[in-house]
Formats: C-alpha cells, structure tokens, sequence
C-alpha cells in the first residue's frame, strides 16, 4: 500500500486520513510477526469469532482492522468503489432469522425481502420513499413459502422458493419448490417451474437472469436442511438454465459441491457461482435444525466460468476458481454495473475485482446471507441477514433489471 511502511499491517489511508472509519492494510498483511494466531472454526459449528479482524498479532497498527467498517486492501481501486465519504448504518432490527431473496424494485421504490424461517410466511418491504426508510408487512397472493433468492426483470420480480407444501402458523401452503413470479403491482404470485421431468427441485437457491430471459439457478438441498419442504431431496445439487420462453431447462453445472450464490457480469460473458460446502450435511444431526455442521477445510471458492452462446442458450467452460473467501463462505453474489463483484459472507461482505482480488472488506456486526443494490441510482448496497438490516453508501452502483 503507498505511503505505509513495512513495519506496520495497518494505518489510516494516506489518500484519505481523515476517514474514521476505513484502514488500509499493507501488502495485504502478506508477513505478520510471529506468533499470530486467529481463531478457527474446527469444531463442527461456525465460530463467529472466526475473522481477519480478529486475528492475534504482535502489531498495534492492527486494531485499526478491528475498528474499521471499511478494510481496504487496494487503494486506488477501493476508494474508486468507496468513494470520499463512505458510510454504513444498521437501518432495522428485525427478527433473529435469516433473512433472504432482497429484491430492488424501481417503481416503487422499495426493496421486497424474505425470511426463511418455519414460522414466517409473509414478507416484508423496505419503503424508501419515506425519510428515514420504514418497513411494512407484504403479502403477495397467494402466498409464496421459503423464498431464498430474487432478481427484478422487465418489471416482474423472479423468485427462486426453496419451501415446498407446510403449514405455516396454521395456514396450509401447497407448492413445490421451484420458480415463481411476482407481479409487484398487483402482489400476484404464480409459479412458473416447479419440476425437473416429474422430480421436485431440492429447493432453488438463488437466481440470475440474462437479457434474453433465460433463468440461471442453483438448486442444492437447503430447502430439507432447513426444514422448509418434508420432501427429501431426489435429485444432485447443480445449476440449471431455464427457458421460460420455451419452458426447457437444462443442466449446466454439475462439479460444485453446494452450488450457492451466482452472478452474471455486464457483458454476459461470465457467470459465478459460489460453493458453500462447509455446510456439511453427511455428518448432521437428522433432528436438529439445520441439518448441517461446518466443514471448515471444505470447499467454498467462487467459481468463474466462460459463457458460450449457443442455439438453447448460454453454456458454460473454462471452470476455473477466482476466489477463496477469507471469513464464513459467500452466499448471495452480486456484480455490479463495473463488473465489481459483492459477496455476502460472514459478518461482512466482500468486495472483488472480476478476477477475484479482495479489494475492500465491509465489517458488521451481524451475519450477511444477502445484499441488494437499491435506491435511484443503484447505489446503496442493502446488506440483510441475522437480527439486522444494514445500509452502505458509496460509489459503487448496480446493474439495472436482470442482474442487480
């Protein structure tokens, strides 16, 4: 990093000193003096004190790390994201669940997100036409159950539904998981795929949508691990590209381990998709939930591939990964209008280059499963997870409709 010198990790931003807030971090903190130790996460369940920030280190210049919500590691292009003045703000406290699927939608003005939670049916909207923002309950009709991922297109709003038939808080919901729409102005909701040739989906995890309409989805077995279809699943964890124009879909990812996350750059030409295999199903406990315990020397890189045109849509090569996330594992994955890449992960989320490079780390105190870009420019990124919902405003802005 320009203007730090080699014995510090970490020191306030020679192009920005005045920023309370932001650190930057020397060469990537390549060398720290010994002993330096960071917690782990060995023993079958995620350490929340497992994080870059919380590493034990001979070197005061790290506790900067610990009290910045921006750690920057390249400063050229991280303040050309971040921008003179950036800021972050816990905007709700909202129930103690996962929270999922945030949806951006212009014309009102609103973000439309989902809880996955056994108990919770109805979603809610975040108006942002009100100062400060408020949220209201939101009920589309019929209801949709497990919402997990959601893309704005063409005006309709995409939903990957991972809840299969349950009853919720007395209410009896009959679907399968799979591909739903939502019609924004009316609240209309109707599924648009929900089987594989007779076999119900795992559970559709999260979605993508190209300029010509076809649907990338992942489909891994969340849905039974979290417990919101009974169904079992039948069928391997993969990516899929749906055809609603058509009604085909088609396998085109089949290696990932627990296909997540998955992002489509401006120019189409590549596709990312993030594995989430330290969720271990094979070792956990049927009875409780989730079923799963952490694998921490399991896999959880994102996966670049090359997208290939062809006369049933895009396919995919080169399957190559570009990133190894340093805390928890990227779930929801966004690229933004520069091709930066944004990933939920842990208490944070990461901000990329399109080749993989960590550029800047925004710190939380609360667990990310999911971000959305928002506002009139698209230049607010929404971060939604555990028991709060965040707000950042920087330089960065989304890609309108499809890939936001």
């Amino acid at each position: 990093m320009h203007g730090v010198t080699a014995s510090s990790l970490a020191t306030r931003c020679p192009t920005h000193p005045v920023l309370s807030n932001t650190v930057c971090v020397n060469g990537y903190a390549a060398v720290m003096p010994l002993p330096f130790s960071r917690p782990n996460s060995l023993a079958g369940s995620y350490n929340p004190l497992d994080r870059f920030s919380n590493t034990s280190v001979n070197d005061p210049s790290f506790a900067l790390v610990r009290g910045s919500s921006f750690v920057v590691f390249d400063e050229e292009r991280g303040f050309g994201i971040l921008g003179d003045t950036p800021s972050i703000e816990d905007v709700f406290t909202v129930d103690n669940v996962t929270h999922e699927a945030p949806v951006f939608v212009p014309g009102l003005n609103a973000i439309i997100v989902s809880a996955l939670d056994q108990t919770i049916l109805s979603q809610i909207l975040i108006n942002l036409n009100n100062t400060p923002p408020t949220l209201e309950t939101f009920s589309p009709k019929p209801p949709v159950y497990g919402v997990n991922g959601g893309r704005f297109f063409n005006g309709t709003v995409y939903w990957a539904v991972s809840g299969g038939d349950a009853v919720v808080n007395g209410t009896s919901i009959v679907q399968a998981p799979g591909i739903f729409t939502l019609n924004p102005s009316t609240n209309e909701t109707k599924p648009i795929l929900n089987n594989y040739y007779g076999q119900r989906f795992n559970g559709p995890d999260d979605l993508v949508i190209a300029s010509n309409g076809d649907i990338y989805f992942t489909d891994p077995w969340y849905g039974s691990k979290l417990n919101l279809t009974q169904s079992l699943p039948v069928l391997h964890q993969q990516t899929y590209r749906f055809r609603p124009s058509t009604g085909a879909v088609s396998v085109v990812e089949a290696d990932i381990g627990i296909p997540n996350g998955i992002a489509l750059s401006p120019d189409e030409k590549t596709l990312y998709i993030t594995d989430t295999s330290v969720t271990n199903f094979t070792n956990a406990d049927p009875n409780i939930i989730p079923r799963y315990t952490w694998g921490a020397t399991a896999g959880k890189s994102v996966y670049a591939f090359d997208t290939v045109d062809s006369p049933t849509g895009k396919y995919l090569i080169n399957k190559r990964p570009t990133w190894y996330p340093e805390e928890f594992a990227d779930d929801g994955f966004h690229a933004a209008a520069n091709g930066v890449l944004v990933g939920a992960s842990g208490f944070g989320a990461d901000v990329l280059s399109p080749w993989g490079e960590l550029l800047v780390r925004i710190q939380t105190d609360f667990i990310i499963n999911n971000i959305q870009f928002a506002g009139p420019q698209l230049d607010e990124l929404w971060l939604f997870g555990v028991g709060k919902i965040g707000r950042v405003r920087w330089n960065l802005k989304g890609i309108e409709g499809a890939r936001s």
